[in-house]
């Protein structure tokens, strides 16, 4: 993010907040950030941030890219929570900003950026060497899988499986309908299926081959 748009609209530093800011609603945190308390939107920042930073991963593959975009969806919020007083349902609306500033960082980005592994790495410990290692080799897989898919496919399901949206705040965050999610996340099932399919008539194929060749 430029010097120029952090200079236009500062984040709130961060500072301690009171307990009560932590247990509040989103429309009332929303609320008091409208009205000047800059905690109170440091506190909606905190609480969706591994979320929304695990997102932009997932759409940019890349963990230093993702942090770059995170920074402008805050100032985005921000700015747009404090233009209006119009209703804002937090979660779908952060990660509709959160896409289309990805979305926007592709389209500018030329290079290729490399593939960070990082926001998958806490999801559970195998028991043994061998098994941390198929399991590390699948979840590459199931990673890559996820990349091929189209763009719209690929969000929606990051949205449904990964981040636990309902139909209605996906369908809120892509702009889109609860029937056209459905849809999508449909082919996207369908697509990782195919994958894995594939996957597995090469393995075999392979085995096959060097059975013969034994």
């Amino acid at each position: 993010m430029s010097t120029a748009a952090t200079e236009t609209l500062r984040l709130p530093s961060i500072a301690f907040k009171s307990p009560l800011l932590r247990a509040a609603s989103d429309e009332k945190l929303i609320a008091l950030t409208r009205s000047g308390r800059d905690d109170a939107f440091e506190t909606l920042v905190e609480r969706y941030r591994p979320r929304l930073l695990g997102f932009c991963q997932h759409m940019l593959r890349s963990r230093e890219d993702a942090e770059d975009v995170l920074q402008e969806v805050y100032v985005a919020a921000l700015r747009a929570m404090r233009a209006d007083d119009r209703p804002i349902q937090a979660k779908p609306w952060l990660y509709k900003i959160a896409r289309n500033r990805s979305l926007n960082h592709l389209r500018r980005r030329s290079d290729v950026a490399v593939e960070s592994m990082d926001a998958f790495e806490h999801r559970g410990a195998a028991s043994s060497a061998l098994e941390a290692v198929a399991g590390r080799e699948r979840l590459r897989e199931i990673v890559a899988d996820v990349h091929d898919l189209p763009e719209s496919q690929r969000t929606a399901l990051i949205l449904r499986e990964f981040d636990a949206l309902s139909y209605v705040e996906i369908a809120d965050a892509m702009e889109t309908t609860v029937p056209a999610v459905k849809s999508l996340l449909v082919r996207a099932r369908i697509g990782l299926a195919a994958a894995a399919e594939a996957r597995a008539d090469a393995a075999a194929q392979a085995v096959a081959a060097g059975a013969a060749t034994a």
